[in-house]
C-alpha cells in the first residue's frame, strides 16, 4: 500500500481519481483523518460526544464568570456578557448593530472598521434583529453553538480518539484561550467553517468543502487561503491515482464537483471586496487599513528575531513580545508535525495563516495560532498519545482557564 498523501498520518488511502469516480472511495475515505481511526462507532457514542463538550462549555462558563466576579468591580450576572467584551469585541459589536463605516471613525480609533471581515457580525446582527435581544448575548451564545458545532465536526480529524476529543473539547471550551471561541470575536465562526473545510475534504467531498471555504474567505483576511489546500488535496489525489502534472488540469475539467469548489471558495472575500468598493470606493480597504491599525509589513524573521530578543529589565518574566514569538514558533511547530504526517493540505494552509500575518509584526499572533483548528487538532493529539500526559495536560487546560479570563480582563496584552 502506498503512503497517504492527504489529512492521515498513516494508513488508508490518499484520495480518488479526478476523472473516474472510485466505488470504493467511501469506505477507504472513512479511514482517512488527522489521526488513525479507531474502530466503529459504538452505540450511544454520539450522545457522548454531545455531552462532553457541552460539559465543558457549562464548566467554562462557571470559571471565566468566576474570574470576572473576582476581577470586576460590581460584577453581576447581567453585566457578565457584556463585562468581557474586550478589545476587538467593541468593533464587532459595531458592525453588527451599525455596519461598516463610510470614512474612518476618530472616536474609535483614527481608522475604519474595514479590517473586520463581515461574516460573523453581519451574522449576529441579522439574529440580533430578529431576535429583538442584546447583540452581546446573541453573540456570546452563537459563538458557543459554533464552537461546540466545531468540536463536534473535528471528531474524526481527531482519529475518533476520545482523549484527543475531550482535550480539544476542554482546550476551545473551558482552557486559557476559550474567551476567543465564546464572546464576539470571529474565532468561533473561523474555527468551525475551517473543521468543516478539512471534515469535506477527509471525505473528498470537494463540493462541500468549497461551500464551507467560500464562508471562510468571507471571515478573516487569511480565509480566501484555504481554496489552495483544496487544490493541493486535488492534486495528491490525482498523483495517489497514477496521474501525472500535464493531465491534471484535464483531469479536473472531468470532475465539475472539484471545478466548481476551486472556483467559489473565494466567494467570501469577492462579495466583501465588491461592497467595500460600493461603500467607500475601495474594494481592499480591509487591507489599506492595517497601516492606520499600525501594522506596516516589514522583514518577517527581522519582528521574529525582535520579539524574541525583548527582554524585560525589570522581571525575570518573558515579555509580551517574546510570548507572541514563542506561541508563533509553537504555532510553525505544528505546522511541521503535519507534514510529517503527510498532511501536506492542512500544513500549507496553516503556514499561510502564520506567514503572511509576521510580514506585519506579532500583534494578535498567540489569538492567531490558537484559532487555526488543524493546529489545535494536532496539540490535542499529541497530548492525547499517553494517558498520563492527556489527563495532565487537562488539569493544565482547566486550571489555565481561570488564569486566561483574568489575564483578558485585566489587559494582558499577550492575548489582544
Amino acid at each position: 500500500m502506498r503512503p497517504v498523501h492527504g489529512l492521515t498520518r498513516n494508513g488508508g488511502t490518499a484520495g480518488v481519481l479526478l476523472h473516474q469516480p472510485d466505488e470504493t472511495a467511501p469506505r477507504k475515505l472513512m479511514m482517512t483523518s488527522l489521526q488513525p481511526a479507531q474502530g466503529q462507532q459504538k452505540p450511544g457514542r454520539h450522545l457522548v460526544l454531545l455531552l462532553i463538550p457541552i460539559g465543558f462549555a457549562l464548566l467554562g462558563l462557571l470559571i471565566r464568570y468566576l474570574a470576572y466576579v473576582q476581577t470586576v468591580d460590581g460584577a453581576s450576572v447581567a453585566g457578565f456578557v457584556s463585562g468581557m467584551c474586550r478589545w476587538d469585541c467593541g468593533w464587532y459589536v459595531r458592525i453588527a448593530e451599525e455596519g461598516y463605516d463610510p470614512f474612518p471613525v476618530p472616536s474609535m480609533v483614527n481608522a475604519g472598521n474595514w479590517a473586520f471581515f463581515p461574516l460573523f457580525p453581519m451574522l449576529i446582527g441579522a439574529l440580533r434583529a430578529l431576535t429583538g435581544l442584546p447583540t452581546m448575548v446573541v453573540a456570546t451564545a452563537t459563538s458557543l453553538v459554533f464552537t461546540l458545532a466545531a468540536v463536534r465536526v473535528a471528531w474524526p480529524l481527531l482519529g475518533k480518539d476520545m482523549r484527543a476529543y475531550m482535550l480539544f473539547s476542554a482546550f476551545l471550551l473551558a482552557g486559557p484561550f476559550s474567551i476567543y471561541f465564546t464572546t464576539f470575536y470571529s474565532e468561533a465562526a473561523f474555527m468551525l467553517l475551517t473543521a468543516c473545510v478539512f471534515a469535506a475534504l477527509q471525505r473528498r467531498h470537494y463540493l462541500a468543502a468549497g461551500l464551507f471555504a467560500a464562508l471562510v474567505s468571507g471571515s478573516r483576511i487569511v480565509g480566501v487561503f484555504i481554496v489552495l489546500a483544496i487544490v493541493l488535496q486535488a492534486w495528491l489525489d490525482h498523483r495517489e491515482r497514477g496521474g501525472k502534472l500535464g493531465d491534471f488540469v484535464p483531469a479536473i475539467l472531468q470532475r465539475p464537483d472539484v471545478l466548481v469548489a476551486i472556483f467559489i471558495a473565494p466567494l467570501g472575500l469577492f462579495a466583501y471586496m465588491a461592497y467595500l468598493h460600493w461603500q467607500i470606493g475601495d474594494a481592499l480597504a480591509f487591507s489599506h487599513v492595517q497601516r492606520a491599525w499600525g501594522r506596516a509589513t516589514g522583514n518577517p524573521l527581522g519582528y521574529l528575531w525582535t520579539g524574541l530578543t525583548s527582554f524585560r529589565g525589570d522581571s525575570w518574566m518573558p515579555s509580551v513580545a517574546q510570548q507572541l514569538s514563542v506561541a508563533w514558533l509553537v504555532g510553525m511547530a505544528m505546522v511541521i508535525v503535519m507534514a510529517v504526517r503527510r498532511q501536506f493540505p492542512a500544513a500549507l494552509f496553516c503556514l499561510i495563516c502564520l506567514g503572511l500575518p509576521l510580514f506585519a509584526g506579532l500583534a494578535s499572533m498567540l489569538r492567531f495560532v490558537v484559532g487555526l483548528a488543524p493546529v489545535s487538532v494536532t496539540a490535542m493529539s499529541l497530548l492525547a498519545r499517553r494517558p498520563w500526559l492527556a489527563y495532565a495536560g487537562l488539569a493544565v487546560i482547566v486550571v489555565g482557564g481561570y488564569f486566561g479570563a483574568v489575564g483578558w480582563l485585566t489587559g494582558v496584552l499577550t492575548l489582544v
